[in-house]
């Protein structure tokens, strides 16, 4: 399932030396919310993954799988009732000599560090 304007909708993109910062705006209407948790909701971890993944393919316009999940920390709780916007930096994106991509990523908003991630994408 595709997540973009589903969980989230991209507000800005900026591409500056190769990589990319997106500005995201979460649905907390998303039925993903009430099932993860009633009462409490919080973004899965899965989703997290699957967004950047998606947001990888559209800075460099093509898809992407992941190959390897080699480092993903998840810092804090992205809530959709305390967080309503949030942001994604690619900090690097390597191709690799078979052709696969080394990237790394941050979700945050502010200060706030939501997840960190170094993946492998071919």
């Amino acid at each position: 399932m595709k997540l973009q304007d589903n969980l989230y909708t991209i507000l800005s993109q900026q591409e500056t030396e190769g990589l990319a910062t997106f500005h995201l705006s979460i649905h907390p209407e998303w039925p993903i919310y009430k099932a993860h948790f009633p009462g409490h909701p919080i973004t899965p971890g899965v989703c997290i993954v699957q967004m950047v993944q998606e947001l990888l393919q559209r800075a460099l316009n093509r898809d992407v799988t992941l190959r390897k999940a080699k480092n993903v920390k998840y810092l804090a709780i992205i809530s959709p009732e305390e967080v309503s916007e949030l942001t994604v930096s690619f900090t690097k994106i390597e191709t690799l000599p078979d052709g696969s991509l080394k990237v790394q990523a941050q979700v945050f908003n502010g200060e706030t560090i939501f997840t960190k991630m170094s993946a492998t994408f071919a």
